[in-house]
């Protein structure tokens, strides 16, 4: 019985995700297919993880900035490249 409580108290916190965590997930996920476009070419395997970390550290770091500009540009990489600039990230 212990370990029934304990396997679902794992699973339980295990799919609690922070809603930061979960906001700067999408914008990055954002951000990388923008980087792809803009490029025109598709990045993969080491690139991709290490552009991954990358964008989770720079917006759980200037999260305020970041998930603004996404949330007003979702839709538009040139707007929210333009944002990004405009809020200082740029420099």
């Amino acid at each position: 019985m212990k370990k029934l409580i304990f396997i679902i108290l794992v699973f339980l916190f295990s799919e609690c995700k922070d809603p930061t965590e979960a906001k700067c997930e999408s914008a990055c996920n954002f951000f990388i297919k923008c980087t792809e476009e803009v490029n025109k070419m598709k990045i993969t395997g080491p690139e991709l993880n290490l552009g991954v970390i990358n964008c989770m550290k720079g917006c759980t770091r200037y999260q305020s900035e970041i998930l603004s500009c996404y949330a007003e540009e979702s839709d538009s990489c040139k707007g929210m490249a333009e944002c990004m600039l405009q809020s200082g990230l740029g420099d």
